[in-house]
Order: C-alpha cells, then sequence, then structure tokens
C-alpha cells in the first residue's frame, strides 16, 4: 500500500476514534411535553428542568429564498458542574413549552444551536440553574429574536416569567402533579452573536 495513504487512512480513523470518545462523553436528552409528566419515587435523585421557547426571525436578507429557510428546532449544551458530566438537549420546540428530566445538581449552558436548512446556527446565551431533586427549576419564557445574514447574525433574549402569553400557557407549564416549583434566575434581557456552521447538517 502506498504510504501517503496509508497514513491518510490512519489520520482518517484517529479523527473518527476521538470523535466516537468524545460523543461517548455526552449523554443525549429528548425533551417532553409537561403535560402529564408526574413525579414519582423513581426521581429521588432527579428533578425536571421546565421552560418555553417562544421565536421571531428577522434577516438582513429579504429574499423569498432566505425567508424560507426557518429554524426547525433547538438544542443546548449542558455542563453539570460539579462531576462535570455533559448533556445535550435535542429537538427542543422553538414555539412551545418542554420538560426535561435530569440528574440533580447545578448546571450552566455552554452552548446554543438552531438547525435549519443551511445547517447549524450556533450561539451563546448565559444561563445556570440547579436542579432538585424530586422539584421542578422553571426557566420561564425565553423570547428570542435572530436577526441573521449569510454566515453571522445576532440573537437577544429577553426571560417572561408571567403577564405576556395566557393563563393556559402557563398552567401547561407550570403545573407538574406532585412537582414543586422553583424560578431559576437566568440572565435578561441579553444580546450575543450567532454564526452558521454549514458543515453540520440541520434536522
Amino acid at each position: 500500500m502506498n504510504m501517503q495513504i496509508l497514513r491518510h487512512v490512519c489520520f482518517i480513523s484517529t479523527l473518527l476514534m476521538f470523535a466516537g470518545l468524545t460523543l461517548g462523553c455526552i449523554t443525549v436528552l429528548v425533551p417532553r411535553s409537561p403535560a402529564g409528566i408526574m413525579v414519582t419515587d423513581a426521581d429521588k435523585d432527579h428533578g425536571w428542568l421546565l421552560g418555553r421557547i417562544h421565536l421571531t426571525r428577522h434577516e438582513m436578507d429579504h429574499t423569498e429564498k432566505f425567508k424560507k429557510m426557518r429554524m426547525v428546532d433547538m438544542q443546548w449544551w449542558l455542563e453539570e458542574e460539579t462531576s462535570g458530566k455533559r448533556f445535550q438537549i435535542s429537538h427542543l420546540p422553538i414555539d412551545d413549552s418542554f420538560a426535561v428530566k435530569l440528574p440533580a445538581g447545578s448546571y450552566r449552558a455552554t452552548g446554543i444551536g438552531f438547525n435549519n436548512m443551511r445547517g447549524v446556527w450556533h450561539t451563546m446565551l448565559p444561563a445556570a440553574f440547579s436542579v432538585q431533586s424530586r422539584e421542578c427549576t422553571s426557566l420561564g419564557t425565553w423570547v428570542l429574536q435572530i436577526e441573521t445574514g449569510f454566515f453571522s447574525g445576532w440573537i437577544t433574549r429577553e426571560v417572561v416569567t408571567e403577564g405576556k402569553f395566557t393563563q393556559d400557557d402557563s398552567d401547561r407549564l407550570l403545573e407538574v402533579q406532585g412537582c414543586p416549583t422553583v424560578v431559576g434566575p437566568v440572565e435578561s434581557p441579553v444580546q450575543h452573536s450567532i454564526a452558521l456552521d454549514s458543515h453540520v447538517g440541520g434536522f
């Protein structure tokens, strides 16, 4: 076998092995609707993270083609600060409420992504919160506005805990059977840059 080809094969194999080890260290979670969740004795080491996302988008480029490239869903990367364990919450709805079961601990967001046809738009919106055993932590409603160009842009966040949405929305978000709810403090308002990674396919 040609030495150059052999080196190339070894390099690719090393990259694939490293990627596998890296991905293996992240626990992937899929959110549920808060409706119907019930806390039981089996949840003694876990709690629930609750929230609601409301996304609006304003593009710098107003062509019809660009307007159709809407965001499909959202993902968060979290780290538990004591153990260093990492979690990825996939398929977060961008115009609905959600609930995610997490081990009790103190968490911080390390990244946020929005999937669309062009790839994944990455940003960082600061969020730190604690999840207590058999309790619900509410992050409130995140009202997000994204302004994007071809490869970069801005995102703003305002956190709303009450008043701007209907009572039905609030009840659906906050009422989980047998789950005392505390409000997690999240910095608001905040603005941050956002960039497109076109090498990562959207959902």
